[in-house]
């Protein structure tokens, strides 16, 4: 059975650092009824990959938790004609609890990273359910090889509680940044709008008093620096951030300032990416 609060696996990729990064996001925030803390733990935890048979994994760096430095790559048996282009890497975590930080709903937690050599960035990501070959494996291989994750948040604080599986499928990065935005009150521009364009969300939209910034970074990035302009292109306020992995947030205060058209402007994996705002 899944639990109630339920999360998702995600890959994403750095194309200027080539990191990979395997994450967790949550459909529920710290505190919430099984977990009065402001941080979730856990202690069983396993990341599955589906790769191209041509890629080697490398460097897996631990995050939050203690994860397989050297995890074996299973290649699909000539007989299961259907994958024999793709393999899979199985990444434990110790079973030790881990503070995972405090969860927001819809926003991802870094576990761990990891390189690779072989096939594209775009083949390697978190193993579904409905793939396969899982069923194939635990059939014909007696091999468990589904992603899964238990923690404090997903289960009843009692001792005759039955452990809940939390793990409900699997996302990419450009769909939870779009449920964010959504989230935010914000409209897409664009349904093609890249990830780039996605990671910097300023709202509310239009604004009045404040303008709170969200920023998603694929990286630790001290020394970040988020603009706003005035429609002249004059930079009227900025900040600078120490950005972690993961969401971050800054806020422009605006009410001293007259109404028009605003912009904040922000640069996303050397990208210069601008969100206009109305201020009222």
């Amino acid at each position: 059975m899944i639990s109630s609060s339920d999360v998702r696996y995600m890959v994403s990729y750095d194309s200027k650092t080539s990191l990979y990064t395997a994450w967790v996001i949550p459909n529920y925030s710290t505190p919430n009824a099984n977990n009065p803390e402001a941080e979730d733990r856990g202690a069983t935890a396993q990341f599955s990959l589906k790769v191209s048979k041509d890629f080697v994994l490398t460097d897996v760096s631990d995050v939050r938790g203690t994860w397989d430095k050297a995890p074996y790559k299973l290649l699909t048996p000539e007989s299961f004609a259907s994958e024999s282009n793709s393999a899979y890497y199985i990444i434990g975590k110790t079973p030790q609890e881990t503070n995972y930080g405090a969860f927001v709903s819809g926003e991802p937690v870094a576990l761990f990273t990891f390189k690779g050599k072989g096939g594209s960035p775009e083949q390697v990501q978190a193993l579904t359910v409905e793939d396969k070959f899982v069923q194939f494996a635990e059939s014909k291989m007696s091999l468990n090889i589904r992603s899964s994750f238990y923690s404090r948040s997903g289960q009843r604080a009692s001792i005759s509680a039955h452990p809940l599986e939390q793990l409900s499928g699997v996302t990419t990065l450009a769909e939870v940044l779009k449920q964010k935005q959504a989230q935010l009150g914000l409209a897409l521009n664009n349904t093609d709008e890249d990830v780039a364009t996605l990671s910097v969300q300023a709202y509310p939209n239009p604004a009045t008093d404040v303008i709170e910034v969200k920023y998603f970074s694929a990286t630790d990035q001290p020394g970040l620096r988020i603009d706003m302009l005035d429609n002249q292109g004059n930079i009227k306020q900025s900040n600078t951030l120490n950005a972690k992995t993961g969401f971050n947030a800054t806020r422009f205060v605006v009410s001293n300032l007259p109404g028009g058209v605003y912009f904040v402007r922000g640069d996303v994996q050397g990208q210069r990416i601008t969100k206009k705002i109305v201020k009222q």
